[in-house]
């Protein structure tokens, strides 16, 4: 697994260490915290080795030999910083992945499975969005996803390697760290819990798909473990939630007076999105089980923990 100490990858260890199965996290901790692998570091069905994407050493690949099932999560997330400059975000998302896939074939992997993104729809015109939908991503995020998408394709045309992509929506949860480039729920909850105001780019009438991050694991085993014919999956609640009405949420589940901020449009941002996830329920059986003010209660609480964060009382 790449990118296992990241906010989704470390609960994906959790979950699959715990069910027994041997896991190997590549992980580089340029944006992946040690402390999220706590649960699992003492396992002896666990492994991790600290190294990039980027140049994973051919040494690493021939000691361990073979493995069964990739899953391949690491990569540069923030749609504005790939605007600002498209090189890092290439360079890891799409240089990256090809090397994980010459990994994975070294390795004779059966399956690999990829966190893509809703990203690579850009600005749909039809609602909710279904995987058949046109690929048009606007940022180079959201094309390096669709590059990576491709070239799964390809292995998997070449070289019998099962490529899984799993277009994930704008997930959230615990782990999730709190920057300016973090998802909008864990800087909103951030802000409210130090009483100040929440920032709304735009008039917040835009809306997103918001899926807690343990269905996301959940999504991420079926397709390590199913039979498969489809290839590519929206992974998401299929419910769309305003910008405005979120940080209404928020700010009530922390009991906050700080008002709304708000600022000018972003660049690559888009005005609506939520999913078709039929497929997910068909093929995956699959469907997202957390409420979302469940999943934002137990995110604030967790972020109310942090250091250097308030506390919730």
């Amino acid at each position: 697994m790449t990118g296992g100490a990241g906010f989704i990858g470390s609960h994906l260890v959790d979950r699959l260490v715990d069910a027994d199965d041997d896991v190997i996290v590549l992980d580089n901790f340029s944006t992946g915290r040690a402390r999220n692998l706590s649960n699992s570091q003492r396992r002896t069905n666990f492994q991790l080795a600290r190294t990039d994407i980027r140049s994973i050493p051919g040494s690493f690949v021939k000691r361990l030999k073979r493995v069964d099932r990739v899953v391949h999560l690491a990569a540069l997330t923030s749609v504005q910083e790939s605007v600002r400059d498209p090189f890092p975000t290439t360079d890891v998302n799409v240089v990256g992945t090809l090397n994980v896939l010459e990994a994975a074939r070294a390795l004779k992997a059966e399956r690999v499975v990829f966190a893509s993104s809703a990203a690579v729809y850009g600005a749909p015109r039809a609602f909710p969005i279904a995987e058949n939908a046109s690929i048009s991503p606007i940022s180079p995020y959201g094309a390096s996803k669709a590059a990576s998408e491709l070239y799964l394709g390809s292995f998997e045309e070449n070289h019998g390697i099962e490529a899984v992509s799993l277009r994930i929506f704008n997930v959230y949860g615990p782990r999730q760290t709190p920057d300016q480039y973090a998802g909008v729920i864990s800087i909103f909850a951030k802000r409210a819990l130090k009483e100040q105001p929440l920032e709304i780019f735009g008039d917040g009438s835009q809306t997103r798909d918001f899926i807690y991050v343990s269905d996301v694991v959940d999504a991420t085993v079926a397709a390590l473990e199913k039979n498969l014919r489809s290839r590519v999956f929206n992974i998401a609640s299929g419910r769309e939630t305003s910008i405005l009405e979120l940080a209404k949420t928020i700010q009530r589940i922390v009991g906050s007076q700080t008002g709304l901020k708000f600022c000018p449009p972003r660049t690559g941002d888009i005005a609506r999105s939520f999913a078709d996830t039929r497929m997910a329920k068909e093929e995956l059986d699959f469907a997202a089980k957390t409420p979302v003010d469940d999943g934002l209660s137990t995110t604030i609480k967790w972020l109310a923990r942090e250091p250097r964060t308030k506390r919730l009382e």
